[in-house]
């Protein structure tokens, strides 16, 4: 039986080759900092700023190193009401990451899924298959998720499906191709030959096979996701405001830069940004590791 392609490429090798990057490193660095900054973002932040309770309407729009009414000093300063950036930061990227994670897991599920059964059939089922996806890669993401937005209302479970509708198609497409690819060779001749089942030949030997470049497409999926519920939730119709993610930081201060006060909108800007690159960077140094054949 042939296994998964990681064996022909040991994963201890892999890994060096990634590390032969520090850009790719420092990339991965960030994204670890990042998700453990959102994982343990109400003991790190130095207030819930979504506890009203806590918030002091007399240091609103404070500038960065700005010491407050209550003696508490901001880092990266206030918003009009009175809100530490940095902790709405830490709290935002809990949300833009979950969102972006989640979808990505669940389109990856179901596009990974569909295309390896399309592969593996043939037939009508994935001449029928390819059309759906072909058509719904015609029309740019953005526009699938504000119309699906638009008719299903704000809400992170909105946006989350949203996003997995947007997003199954590319691993299907993806999963497809290479399964086409593998449907045909020896060892999967040799597992039909001992009359194992089809969800096991699907899913045991067909998928390890194809989960290298499925990998690469998960981690710029995220950052796509993530990407694209920021875009949504600035133009008001992604996450409301009691669930506040970076693109809705930076909706809230937006109105004020002209006044000066940039930094409302400026470092969830500027997170944001960064979360992106190191995703995307990350992806890049991941798909010359594991497919070889597309480095330049």
């Amino acid at each position: 039986m042939k296994t998964m392609k990681f064996k022909d490429r040991p994963l201890g090798k892999a890994l060096t080759e990634y590390v032969e990057s520090p850009m790719a490193v420092a990339a991965f660095c960030v994204v670890v900092v990042f998700f453990l900054a959102a994982i343990f973002a109400s003991q790190i932040a130095p207030q819930n700023p979504y506890d009203l309770a806590t918030l002091e309407l007399l240091d609103g729009t404070l500038e960065p190193m700005s010491e407050g009414f209550g003696g508490m000093t901001y880092l990266l300063g206030t918003d009009e009401q009175g809100r530490d950036m940095l902790s709405a930061i830490l709290y935002g990227l809990r949300i833009s990451l979950s969102v972006g994670v989640i979808s990505t897991l669940l389109a990856f599920a179901l596009g990974t899924s569909l295309g390896l059964i399309a592969a593996y059939k043939g037939g009508r089922f994935e001449t029928i298959l390819m059309r759906i996806v072909d058509l719904q890669l015609s029309f740019p993401a953005l526009l699938i998720a504000l119309v699906l937005l638009v008719i299903l209302g704000q809400g992170v479970d909105k946006i989350v499906l949203a996003l997995v509708i947007v997003n199954w198609a590319y691993f299907a497409r993806s999963a497809r191709g290479n399964a086409m690819a593998e449907r045909n060779k020896e060892y999967i001749e040799a597992a039909k030959a001992l009359r194992l089942s089809d969800v096991r030949i699907i899913f045991r030997h067909l998928l390890p096979n194809v989960l290298p470049s499925i990998i690469v497409i998960a981690t710029t999926t995220v950052a796509r996701a993530i990407s694209t519920e920021a875009t949504l939730s600035f133009l008001g119709i992604g996450l409301p405001i009691t669930e506040p993610s970076l693109g809705l930081l930076i909706s809230n201060g937006f109105r004020y830069l002209l006044s000066g006060k940039y930094w409302i909108s400026f470092y969830p800007g500027i997170a944001l940004v960064i979360v992106i690159v190191s995703l995307n960077m990350m992806g890049d140094r991941l798909r010359d590791v594991l497919n070889p054949r597309l480095k330049r």
